[in-house]
């Protein structure tokens, strides 16, 4: 280290870095701007010095900081660092904040604010224009709505322990984002040393079922005939799949997963029904929703008149959403990992004739909820439960799937029936374009993993694929990209339809959603990132293409796979008339 290093005291700036890498933060995902001099000053002083911070991934685009950040975080359970420039770095993080606070994936999103004074007077002081088109009045107020806490640092001093605080909130159940803003000046400040105890910032430990709970509900189980369990997000903790699985076999429950954000049950256990909302949800005498936001459409179906219904989940009101509600006649907040725990110690396998009974039951429903095979594309096209099927080919002990084809979701986890806990990541909100870069995340966390991103072509656009690629070529984070590409947006149309299913747009085949212009989607991750970019427009052709894109990546290069399906729609986006 030189004099000057060493003579320069630690800024606030420096001390977050500092502490951040204290506290097990490995990464901080970035787009870099005029608010952070200090943060730059201390990245060079750190590494002159040899110190530790956390590895510093810029990113050209703020969709993939917080995205990758997710993933990592979702393989981990550890929050990362994202530091975005000003209001305008915030609102660049556009959807990805909707997908943490809904997603409850913990991240700690610190932001610059414009410098106060005006005269020099301080070191940070306003030196360009833009220091006074950025100084926002409320930027917190941009995202406060979907973070867990939100704060501004105005004391260099307390820099450690309001770092503490960020950590510990975004750690404790149900996890999720806050949001740390400081204007340019404190950043420069001197700091002094980190002078509290990481032992003493712990988040509250998880709680179980009360007792009461616990026999309530082993009671419930034992005179059930027909009990079903519905989950999304149980999988967080990889160990909890297990342990659903263990007390299923056991009692000899049905089990059903709803847009799931995780591996919540093995996909081959015979007592796993499938991925469909509303399965079973008419028939079963006994409901159990386990970390689950929305496990049926109350307009579509409804639990039989006098099913047994309780609610174990880590947010179990759901507070941050407007109106929500679904029946229960117990609800308890707790983590489900303890609560399986406790279910398993006491509860003991049913008796032979009710456990078989509950099979027939279980067995009979996998056959009437078995989902229709899609009809054949034209022309040794391809559809998506056969591009699935040829992916499922490829998975081994070290595949990670990261998921966000929305429309074709029953189909390719019907194909998929993935079973290793931890094997499988999708979005946890609706904005679009998380896949690509939590893939980042999700192979940095575990540079072993093999991971294969299927994203629809919609949300693949959505995913800024130019920075994705730019980034996973530059930190040596390969993904194998798989596009499900219908030539268009299918969402919007399956709305439309569920709402006016014989309306105009329907007669006409309008609905604004249509490209077949034949736009290759695979280059621009070439163009980007140097990824291997190829299109597969036959099923023939599908396994050996799929074949040498996992080569590629297992060689240290993305590959991008653009799958052709037939087109959602006949309207040609531009053309004349539309």
């Amino acid at each position: 280290m030189n004099d000057m290093n060493a003579s320069k005291p630690p800024t606030a700036a420096r001390r977050l870095l500092e502490e951040a890498a204290r506290l097990g933060i490995d990464h901080i995902f970035t787009n870099l701007g005029s608010d952070h001099p200090a943060f730059i000053e201390a990245f060079a002083d750190i590494d002159a010095a040899g110190g530790d911070m956390p590895r510093i991934v810029i990113c050209p685009h703020e969709m993939t900081a917080l995205s990758a950040a997710h993933g990592y975080a979702m393989r981990t359970r550890r929050p990362q660092m994202v530091l975005v420039h000003v209001d305008v770095g915030t609102q660049n993080l556009g959807s990805s904040i909707h997908n943490a606070a809904r997603g409850r994936v913990p991240a700690v999103i610190v932001a610059g604010l414009s410098p106060v004074s005006v005269s020099g007077e301080r070191t940070g002081a306003r030196t360009e224009f833009i220091h006074y088109t950025q100084d926002s009045t409320r930027q917190h107020e941009i995202v406060a709505q979907y973070m867990k806490w939100f704060y501004e640092l105005r004391a260099a001093e307390m820099t450690d322990q309001v770092l503490l605080r960020a950590v510990q909130i975004a750690s404790e159940g149900p996890q999720g984002p806050v949001y740390l803003t400081g204007a340019r000046e404190v950043w420069e400040e001197p700091a002094g040393a980190p002078q509290q105890a990481l032992a003493h910032w712990q988040p509250p430990c998880p709680a179980g079922l009360p007792a009461e709970g616990v026999q309530q509900l082993a009671q419930a189980l034992r005179q059930a005939r027909k009990p079903l369990v519905i989950t999304t997000y149980l999988g967080r903790q990889p160990v909890a799949a297990t342990l659903l699985a263990e007390l299923s076999t056991r009692q000899g429950f049905a089990v059903c997963e709803v847009n799931p954000q995780y591996l919540n049950f093995p996909g081959d256990h015979p007592h796993h029904v499938g991925y469909r909302r509303n399965t079973l949800v008419d028939e079963a005498d006994l409901i159990l929703l386990l970390d689950v936001d929305v496990p049926w459409i109350v307009a579509r179906t409804a639990p039989q008149a006098g099913a047994r219904l309780f609610h174990i989940d880590c947010d179990v009101l759901k507070r941050s959403m407007g109106f929500w509600h679904f029946p229960a006649e117990a609800r308890w907040e707790v983590d489900s990992l303890q609560a399986l725990k406790q279910l398993l110690a006491a509860t003991d396998a049913v008796d032979a004739q009710a456990l078989a009974e509950r099979q027939r039951w279980i067995a009979d429903a996998r056959q009437r909820c078995e989902l229709p095979p899609l009809p054949p594309a034209p022309d040794d096209g391809i559809n998506p439960r056969q591009l699935a099927q040829a992916v499922a080919r490829l998975v081994n002990e070290r595949t990670v799937i990261a998921y966000e084809a929305p429309t074709a979701t029953e189909h390719v986890l019907h194909a998929l029936r993935m079973r290793r806990p931890g094997s499988y990541y999708a979005n946890g909100g609706s904005g679009l374009g998380w896949s690509i870069n939590a893939a980042i995340g999700l192979k940095l966390a575990d540079p072993q993993a093999e991971v294969i991103t299927l994203v629809g072509d919609g949300s693949y656009l959505f995913g800024v694929p130019g920075s994705a690629y730019w980034v996973g070529d530059t930190y040596g984070a390969p993904q194998l990209t798989v596009v499900l590409n219908n030539r268009g947006w299918h969402a919007p149309k399956v709305s439309s339809l569920l709402v006016h299913p014989k309306g105009t747009a329907q007669q006409r085949d309008r609905y604004w959603i249509t490209s077949t212009r034949g736009q290759r989607l695979a280059d621009i991750a070439a163009a980007a990132g140097g990824a291997l970019a190829l299109r597969v427009e036959r099923a023939s052709e599908l396994d050996a293409a799929l074949a040498q894109a996992l080569e590629t990546v297992r060689a240290g290069r993305s590959a991008v796979v653009e799958v052709m399906m037939p087109p959602i729609s006949g309207q040609v986006l531009g053309a004349a008339g539309d």
